[in-house]
């Protein structure tokens, strides 16, 4: 990510310092990783320059601290576990945005090196290949583990010694693999999410459980309940009451009066469907239907 010239010795380019290591594709010798950087800032540097790696994607994993980059208008805002992505040929930048307090390890892939790709045989290398030039996503997400495979892997090609080679070799992999895993799980999840939201939606008229939720899905409590508010920002009966009070709104403009929208959406008494509307509106049905009769 960070524009530097490298030193050259024994005909190898590589910059080693306290805080900075670059590795560059000679010194890496493996099929597809063009280069390998780690860096530690402990303090501001520098706004990032525009600029493009033909024919690489870069792959930039923050590890500690936050980051800001630019690409095509769009500002990402990163921060630990955080994986940015700029594909090949795409120019990017920090903007006006010094560089911040932070750890990151970045590197960049050739899509066109077939043969032994990242040093896998055959079909193996063609699905990585495939897999990693398929991403659509400008900002990923990886682990703890993700990040130790990726720094372990780092240190042993520093090394630069035949016997680390393989072990360099194969931890790369792992992290990569780790982070299309995960890709792959945020995606189900989102799938999964998305399924609830329109067993509530196509319910709504009815009584909505959470257990019978939990039930229908095959959920444990605990576990549903952390995942909704994960992706929903809000709890289920906060998001099941709030969908509910839309639907109320959208029955009293169609001419529905309280009462009947209350029982209409299975609230077990007007008072309390009143309470329910007011949390979520700051006025009551009532006001709210006498709003809509001046309009």
């Amino acid at each position: 990510m960070f524009c530097t010239n490298l030193k050259i010795e024994g005909g190898i380019r590589m910059l080693i310092g306290k805080y900075r290591q670059e590795l560059d594709e000679a010194f890496l010798d493996l099929p597809g990783l063009v280069f390998f950087g780690h860096n530690i800032s402990t303090k501001a540097s520098h706004p990032l320059g525009l600029h493009n790696h033909d024919g690489c994607i870069e792959i930039v994993v923050i590890n500690k601290g936050n980051e800001s980059y630019y690409l095509e208008n769009r500002k990402f805002d990163l921060s630990g576990g955080d994986v940015f992505i700029s594909f090949t040929g795409q120019p990017h930048q920090s903007g006006n945005t010094s560089q911040g307090v932070c750890e990151i390890i970045w590197l960049q892939i050739n899509p066109s090196a077939r043969r032994n790709f990242l040093g896998l045989a055959g079909p193996y290398g063609e699905l990585l290949r495939t897999r990693l030039f398929s991403i659509d996503t400008h900002v990923m997400k990886t682990d703890k583990e993700g990040i130790s495979f990726l720094k372990k892997s780092f240190d042993h090609f520093l090394k630069h010694r035949t016997e680390d080679r393989l072990y360099a070799q194969s931890l790369l992999v792992s992290f990569l693999c780790r982070l299309l895993f995960l890709q792959d799980k945020e995606k189900r999840n989102d799938e999964f999410i998305e399924n609830i939201l329109q067993y509530i939606d196509e319910n709504i008229y009815d009584v909505i459980k959470i257990e019978d939720i939990c039930s229908h899905f095959h959920l444990s409590l605990s576990g549903f309940k952390h995942k909704f508010k994960e992706y929903a920002g809000v709890t289920p009966r906060d998001y099941i009451n709030g969908r509910k009070v839309q639907k109320a709104k959208e029955l009293l403009k169609a001419g529905k009066n309280v009462t009947e929208t209350a029982m209409l959406l299975s609230f077990n008494s007007c008072d309390y469907f009143s309470v329910v509307f007011k949390k979520y509106t700051a006025c009551s049905p009532t006001a709210y239907h006498q709003y809509l009769s001046y309009e």
